[in-house]
């Protein structure tokens, strides 16, 4: 296994988050997580495009996958090696926000997959805050009554450097 696998296997673990591919919901899970743990400083060195379902990363993707089958055929290299001190604080900041609030109503994926999109549109779009709200009521009408849900819980992550939309909130 080599260095960037072990290095996506223990920011996984970090997370909790296995690196279990067999479900669309798993994937989703692990792409947004990455992306959100990345821009807090935890940086892999993958990069995001917008996507129907967010942020993703092809080689993101291509590196699970991989990771996936070193650690089926048996593969333990990253099990005598550690994360920095310093990631492993950036991803202790960001994972609170990978638990859905208790006023969401749907999968957790599906509350990833908006926090993603929020912090991405106005942070790597540079959206402003009704322009955000325009993308996602557009292209996620259903996570679209969370959104100002998903901009409160990113503001509560300093690393993400989330502003408030409170300037702008009576737009939406």
């Amino acid at each position: 296994m080599d260095a960037r696998l072990i290095a996506l296997k223990l920011f996984l673990d970090e997370l909790d988050i296995a690196a279990d591919l067999s479900t669309f919901a798993n994937r989703k899970t692990i792409q947004k997580a990455v992306y959100l743990g990345q821009y807090a400083g935890a940086d892999l060195g993958y990069r995001f495009v917008w996507d129907k379902m967010g942020p993703f990363s092809e080689n993101l993707a291509r590196d699970y996958y991989r990771l996936a089958e070193a650690l089926n055929v048996g593969s333990e290299d990253y099990k005598s090696r550690i994360l920095r001190p310093i990631i492993r604080e950036s991803l202790k900041e960001v994972k609170p926000l990978l638990q859905p609030p208790t006023t969401w109503d749907g999968m957790p994926p599906d509350w990833l997959e908006l926090v993603a999109s929020v912090h991405y549109l106005s942070k790597v779009s540079k959206l402003t805050g009704p322009e955000t709200r325009t993308v996602l009521k557009a292209e996620k009408p259903t996570l679209a009554p969370f959104i100002d849900v998903a901009a409160t819980k990113l503001e509560e992550v300093p690393r993400l450097h989330f502003e408030s939309w409170s300037s702008d909130a009576s737009q939406h």
